[in-house]
């Protein structure tokens, strides 16, 4: 049985991750991609062009009954602003979201700017596909289901990895996740010194990097794991920050 919400993450690789388009401080807008077309995804599916036509023609922006949200990392109690367009042209689900004058709208323009919000995911329910490959026949990046129609409720701007922060970390060699966990830790602690956010905002991202923290001790706890002491050093350096910042 298909589930009644499911979410999918643009981030399909490194090369094909859809970051935000464009955002403009002054007009409150922002505009990019929810999710792309013809990539096979970490789950075996492909998304189709026309899959969002019905949902967007009855509960889109210019319809009767607009219901689509822009979100913060799937959470309903947070909007970030209403979306003025959303349509389907030859790359993907194409978006223009008029931000919220409220504190979080405000800090997501910072947020972007500072590198902390790169990536979108939606929220959806499958209504029709294509199976490809029996589900026990199919090994990852191989294509499963074509996605031919998806009722769309909400498309989210990502801090971190969204919804599951350990999505992008599964099949990862421990190294490799050690470098990923890195590189967020320094693009925090550098938003955390040099941002002007609200103080909920400073609150959130205090809590991402205790999570960070204990994915490095998790990784360090894995079976492939080998002697690698910037785990270590990444756990005592966030330590150190968050002490700084309470002080």
């Amino acid at each position: 049985m298909e589930k009644k919400y499911s979410y999918k993450d643009s981030s399909v690789s490194d090369s094909l991750r859809l970051q935000i388009k464009d955002v403009d401080g002054r007009k409150g807008i922002v505009t990019g991609y929810f999710s792309d077309f013809n990539s096979i995804d970490s789950d075996g599916d492909i998304i189709k062009p026309g899959a969002f036509t019905k949902s967007i023609s009855q509960n889109g922006p210019s319809s009767a009954k607009p219901r689509i949200k822009h979100l913060l990392n799937h959470d309903s109690s947070k909007p970030l602003g209403v979306l003025e367009v959303l349509k389907e042209d030859s790359k993907g689900l194409y978006y223009e979201s008029r931000l919220g004058t409220h504190s979080l709208g405000v800090d997501f323009v910072k947020m972007v700017d500072s590198g902390l919000i790169t990536e979108h995911s939606i929220g959806f329910q499958t209504v029709k596909y294509n199976q490809l490959k029996p589900w026990n026949e199919w090994k990852p990046g191989e294509a499963a289901r074509e996605l031919t129609e998806l009722k769309l409720y909400e498309g989210s701007s990502l801090t971190a990895w969204g919804a599951n922060m350990n999505t992008p970390l599964t099949g990862m060699k421990s190294a490799d996740k050690v470098k990923k966990v890195n590189d967020r830790i320094d693009v925090l602690i550098k938003a955390m010194r040099d941002g002007t956010f609200t103080d909920e905002t400073f609150d959130l991202l205090e809590i991402e990097l205790k999570q960070l923290q204990q994915a490095m001790i998790d990784i360090t706890t894995e079976p492939e794991h080998t002697t690698q002491p910037e785990s270590k050093i990444a756990a005592d350096a966030i330590n150190n920050f968050i002490k700084s910042i309470n002080q």
